[in-house]
């Protein structure tokens, strides 16, 4: 299961960053992994980071560079 977020077209799986690296999913109510994020991306899943604190969109960031992630 993923947290949908409707758009009118599509299903955006929506992934909040905390602490600037922690992972959560508001829908599963876990934090979740990087490899979940490729596993998504994989399957086609529109998929959207947001930091926590400011709102930004942190996708490409989050994807881009995992290793800062722990």
């Amino acid at each position: 299961m993923m947290t949908p977020i409707n758009d009118g077209e599509a299903n955006l799986v929506l992934i909040t960053r905390h602490d600037g690296e922690r992972l959560y999913d508001p829908l599963l109510r876990r934090y979740i992994t990087v490899e979940d994020l490729y596993a998504w991306q994989l399957m086609a899943v529109p998929i959207t980071v947001r930091d926590a604190e400011s709102g930004e969109d942190v996708t490409a960031r989050v994807l881009d560079a995992p290793d800062q992630l722990h």
